[in-house]
């Protein structure tokens, strides 16, 4: 796994969160010409072989011709989008990003992916502390764990990660990760873009 590309991990985009504090679908945002959800998937289509899209609503996502996985067991929040799309994934290891990260780093996406070696899954760390365990790696091992947090009631992913072998990569050199979560983040974004 050491020196293999990225493109023999699949990309995992987690496209089913309730934007509340958006106020809108964050998926259908327009870039450009191309709304997030486009933005990202012709992105990493540049570096990885295979994109699935974790969403409830894959009827609203079938122009895009991509796997749509819903929720096992749906209203269970992100860790069973998680826990459902890792194992529909046909990589052993998988690098996963929200649809409101909508810049990637390929270079840190890169640096992360080599210490896969010995842990369950790579999550970075911002110089404040905050983990961000939406841009991450993840391997199926964690599937089993996810699944038994999810059956004693635990539905956040940061709590259920304590039960893996993790890595959590130190974000120093790197920029920040910037996630779009309200109108004025997004407003930000579009005039910067």
């Amino acid at each position: 796994m050491h020196s293999a590309p990225c493109k023999s991990c699949t990309a995992i985009i987690m496209a089913g969160g309730s934007a509340q504090r958006m106020g809108a679908d964050k998926r259908f945002l327009k870039v450009g010409n191309e709304n997030l959800l486009e933005r990202q998937i012709r992105f990493l289509k540049q570096h990885f072989q295979q994109i699935i899209i974790s969403a409830n609503d894959p009827e609203k996502l079938a122009y895009l011709n991509l796997p749509v996985v819903k929720d096992e067991h749906p209203g269970n929040g992100p860790l069973e989008g998680l826990t459902s799309v890792l194992a529909a994934s046909q990589s052993e290891f998988n690098f996963v990003v929200a649809v409101d990260i909508p810049t990637i780093d390929m270079k840190l996406v890169e640096k992360m992916r080599h210490h896969l070696d010995h842990v369950s899954a790579v999550i970075p760390v911002c110089i404040d502390g905050r983990e961000e365990p939406l841009f991450a790696f993840y391997s199926k091992n964690c599937i089993p764990i996810f699944r038994a947090a999810l059956d004693e009631g635990e539905l956040a992913i940061h709590r259920a990660l304590k039960r893996c072998p993790v890595y959590h990569f130190p974000m120093r050199g790197e920029l920040p990760l910037k996630n779009l979560n309200r109108p004025p983040d997004y407003e930000a974004f579009i005039s910067e873009n």
